[in-house]
């Protein structure tokens, strides 16, 4: 997709997609713990490879990507990746929404937000220890000029906790998590969750091979919590949860912009 083409997204629609993702707040997010021990979560971080080279080809291939991503800027993938900003139940869920066909924060879900809520614990604790192990600056800080898709002060912009992305991590596992809730929409699920991922790229904040090392700690975050004894008897009620809201027929209003944003943002990466 050539520059003019990418923009086809106005300021109206962005407002109209940032309005399709609102939703009630049914009182204070519940604070859940995790799923996994410290030692689960040692052998996870273990296991993440150190970050691309400052020099190199692989931070070369990132910059070059980066200034490709530029092309989104206000288009609806920028928005969309503005809404993607937000991984905390119950908002994080209208992520889903147009794959499953329904709206699921109409109604308080709270088997799904407990859900979320401790794969959300288990991925901070993860990339809190991996960012101060694998210090790296993020793409707003080797290009101050770099627009955000959202507000963040210097510290944040400048901090070096660009690797692996947070937003990756906590995406993949919920593309994993609303695969295994739906199974019928299980590969739509997972490449929703990469999208949540690649959105920390859009927005500037992460490097690709952050949001890939997330995407891929992401997953095995997802395997570990689910041996757990207790994430079975979680899992079985939020995916009653799940049948219930697809039955209600509502559904997500800005679905027709998310549509648009994803082939936008496909038609970037496949240049």
């Amino acid at each position: 997709m050539r520059l003019a083409a990418a923009r086809l997204a106005t300021p109206l629609i962005g407002a109209v997609w940032l309005a399709g993702c609102a939703t009630t707040t049914f009182g204070p997010p519940e604070v859940v713990p995790g799923y996994l021990a410290s030692a689960q979560l040692a052998e996870l971080v273990a296991a993440v490879p150190q970050p691309p080279a400052l020099t190199g080809t692989e931070q070369a291939q990132d910059v070059a990507l980066s200034e490709r991503l530029r092309t989104l800027e206000d288009t609806d993938r920028w928005w969309m990746a503005t809404a993607h900003a937000e991984l905390r139940p119950p908002e994080a869920a209208q992520h889903f929404d147009c794959l499953l066909g329904t709206r699921l924060a109409a109604k308080p879900r709270p088997a799904l937000n407990r859900l979320m809520g401790r794969l959300l614990a288990d991925s901070e604790r993860l990339t809190v220890d991996l960012v101060a192990r694998h210090p790296r600056l993020r793409p707003l800080a080797a290009d101050p000029a770099r627009r955000a898709c959202q507000r963040l002060n210097e510290a944040t912009r400048k901090s070096p906790t660009s690797y692996p992305a947070a937003g990756a991590v906590a995406g993949a596992a919920y593309g994993a998590l609303f695969a295994d809730l739906a199974p019928d929409r299980a590969e739509a699920s997972r490449q929703m969750g990469r999208e949540i991922g690649l959105s920390r790229a859009i927005c500037a904040t992460n490097w690709l091979s952050d949001v890939q090392a997330g995407a891929a700690l992401g997953e095995a975050l997802y395997d570990a919590a689910a041996s757990q004894p207790e994430f079975a008897t979680d899992l079985a009620a939020a995916r009653l949860e799940i049948a219930s809201a697809r039955a209600e027929g509502a559904t997500n209003p800005s679905c027709a912009s998310e549509r648009l944003a994803l082939t936008q943002g496909r038609a970037i990466m496949a240049d």
